[in-house]
């Protein structure tokens, strides 16, 4: 049986080269083919690391909403100390995080099984990835990378010390600590909580109250900035997590419908068998994944009758399922908060392959092998066509980032430094231009012109724009908008010029002051 002793063995340097070898190779590659795409999201925490760069407060959470903490924004700030102001910058601190992650996970495998074919495994699948996997943590949308992380050093943590022959009070220290930047960082932390704390509760004694009493405290001293937020802004985090705020673009989603997307949206993209932009599967052969994963499933949840490693594993997917069926989560349909699966997963594959390792070696050989030829083509595939490797789930806001540049170019050339553009225009354009360029996110990006106020995140871009003698409207893609905007002017005598720079329209030279107020388009699609 895969259990562990109370002292077990180090891992073997062999497995920690040979995985991080290879993740380091498909990683380098995927960057090295420019099919990750830089948007407005990612743009956001660029801009949130160059101000903390430039001295200027750390915000508490990612701007604009009291949910993601900063964590990741002071990682980036850090690169670009390091590595110079840039998008490569971003993609080498997330290329760290992600190396971390691997390794972690192939600690994780190793400390609970101590057999070098399941951590093998488990590193390798990580290194050949889903393409939600390979997408979120190639690029950053908050800290989603960090929260795997922490997840996984939640995890090794707690089975150290569930299976210490002797309590150690900084195991307990570090757990509290961890569990708390966690839950600053991304709630998803608390998915990873549910094992630890319920095995912790089980094994319960008198004589340990003061360890779990150092752990909660620590917990409050990690995700102090989380606290000292809500405490002065009436909850206004937990409001969000409950959906009770202004969250998920106003979808809301029956328990039934939630549950569905569990299963056969999210999971399957989690799993692999379908890109997060797009419903259906890549390819049939892809549903091998999701058969696969079914079936580690049930093969750990029949073994987690007798096997405590099992069982731990199997506490996190049924918490998880749990929390993402029950919350304002399970709206997502891009499969990104289900990242914390893709690491288990990866365990549980490793341990039916191995299985198959104690049967017959060339049963092994042929199943890693054709999961990892499988993963590796979905990759290539998402990476050689259109859109390439995007964190829009709705194509049309993806903008294509090849004429960044031009649009940039012209702006500054025609005075066009200050006006209003939807979301997906205004910040990774302020980021690439180096803020020289000040939009406000107060147009619709949507075909539908429903408008989301929380797009306006950063006030002083408000502010700006709001000042501005003959702002400027930028728009892509939404071809609603672009009606509106030319029927509004020619109504009210408003002179303009246009000009069409790859997929943004660009409206200049105004004959005098309009904001979108006055034109409405906040409102039309309610």
């Amino acid at each position: 049986m895969e259990l562990t002793t109370n002292t077990p063995k180090p891992i073997p340097r062999r497995i920690i080269v040979l995985t991080l070898g290879a993740a380091l190779l498909t990683r380098l590659t995927v960057l090295a083919s420019g099919a990750v795409s830089f948007h407005s999201d990612e743009a956001v925490v660029a801009l949130m690391a160059r101000h903390i760069d430039a001295g200027g407060a750390i915000p508490t959470f990612f701007y604009g909403q009291p949910y993601m903490g900063s964590l990741d924004a002071l990682l980036v700030a850090l690169g670009f100390r390091l590595f110079g102001e840039g998008v490569a910058a971003i993609r080498i601190v997330q290329l760290a995080l992600y190396l971390c992650i691997v390794l972690t996970t192939v600690l994780l495998a190793w400390r609970l099984t101590q057999r070098e074919i399941i951590a093998a495994s488990a590193g390798l699948l990580l290194a050949f990835p889903p393409v939600v996997f390979t997408l979120y943590t190639s690029m950053t949308l908050g800290g989603y990378a960090e929260t795997l992380l922490l997840g996984n050093l939640l995890l090794l943590l707690g089975w150290q010390i569930i299976h210490a022959e002797r309590p150690r009070t900084l195991d307990w220290i570090a757990l509290g600590l961890l569990a708390g930047l966690g839950w600053w960082t991304n709630a998803l932390i608390a998915v990873y909580c549910i094992p630890v704390g319920l095995l912790l509760l089980r094994h319960l004694h008198l004589r340990q109250v003061g360890f779990y009493a150092l752990a909660i405290l620590a917990f409050f001293i990690g995700g102090a900035p989380w606290w000292v937020y809500n405490l002065q802004h009436d909850w206004q985090a937990l409001a969000w997590l409950l959906g009770t705020s202004q969250n998920n673009n106003g979808l809301t989603f029956t328990l039934p419908e939630r549950a569905f997307g569990f299963l056969f949206i999210g999971l399957p993209a989690a799993l692999g068998v379908r890109y997060p932009w797009v419903e259906a599967a890549w390819s049939p052969i892809a549903a091998v994944f999701y058969v696969a994963g079914v079936f580690a499933l049930l093969d750990a949840a029949w073994a987690a009758l007798r096997q405590p490693n099992r069982r731990y594993l199997m506490l996190m997917v049924g918490g998880f399922a749990a929390v993402f069926v029950l919350s304002a989560f399970g709206s997502d349909i891009t499969g990104r908060y289900l990242l914390p699966l893709v690491p288990i997963f990866a365990i549980l594959y490793g341990m039916l392959l191995a299985r198959l390792w104690d049967l017959r070696r060339e049963l092994f050989y042929a199943a890693l092998g054709g999961l990892l030829a499988l993963q590796g083509a979905a990759n290539l595939n998402a990476m050689a066509q259109p859109p390439g490797l995007t964190s829009q789930f709705d194509l049309v806001n993806h903008i294509p980032n090849d004429h960044d540049q031009a649009l940039i170019d012209f702006l500054m050339a025609n005075g066009g430094t200050r006006g209003f553009a939807t979301y997906w225009i205004t910040f990774r354009i302020a980021f690439l231009s180096g803020e020289r360029i000040i939009l406000d996110a107060w147009l619709p990006n949507k075909e539908s012109l429903i408008y989301t106020a929380v797009d306006r995140r950063y006030p002083p871009y408000t502010e700006a724009a709001l000042a501005a003698e003959h702002p400027v409207y930028v728009t892509a893609n939404v071809p609603a908008l672009d009606r509106i905007l030319v029927e509004w002017f020619t109504a009210n005598a408003v002179t303009y010029r246009i000009q069409q720079i790859g997929p943004y329209t660009v409206y200049y030279e105004l004959s005098r002051r309009v904001t979108p107020a006055e034109l409405g388009v906040d409102r039309i699609g309610r």
